[in-house]
């Protein structure tokens, strides 16, 4: 009888030279959503830990109207990704989630980022610029841009 592996780990492999940064500018106000598509609101502030000097969180804003009785979400900023065809970000958050969840009081703000609202099923990788580019034309990008390599777990001998 063969025992079943487990898939822990799928990593999309990129062409080298792909690093890009965006401005504080660029990433506040930002609409938000998950992989399903639904609306989960923007990233109104960040938070930058001293003295190491590192952005801590983001803040996602959800719900409310401008603002007011919206409810604040400290998302951990490498949970997030950036999709440049629909310039959106995207983060693995259930809506419902939020909806059920308090959020943090805009004069209480956490120390870190809460890892608890992201859901580990399922991976997400920041497209590449050509990958974003045939999402707007909706092709799928060459063969030779993206791959993907599977880990699985094997058994233990005794």
């Amino acid at each position: 009888m063969q025992e079943r592996s487990d898939v822990i780990l799928e990593r999309r492999t990129r062409m080298a030279g792909e690093e890009w940064f965006m401005s504080a500018d660029d990433i506040l106000d930002k609409n938000v959503i998950n992989p399903q598509g639904d609306d989960l609101g923007e990233i109104s502030d960040m938070r930058i830990g001293f003295p190491e000097g590192r952005v801590e969180y983001l803040v996602l804003r959800y719900g409310g109207m401008l603002g007011v009785a919206a409810k604040r979400f400290a998302i951990p900023p490498e949970a997030v990704i950036y999709r440049p065809g629909d310039d959106n970000f995207v983060v693995n958050i259930d809506k419902r989630r939020l909806e059920d969840e308090r959020g943090f009081e805009e004069d209480n703000w956490p120390r870190e980022a809460d890892y608890s609202l992201i859901q580990s099923a399922g991976t997400m990788a920041p497209p590449t610029r050509e990958e974003a580019e045939a999402m707007k034309r909706e092709e799928p990008p060459p063969s030779e841009v993206v791959t993907t390599e599977r880990v699985e777990t094997r058994p233990r001998r005794r």
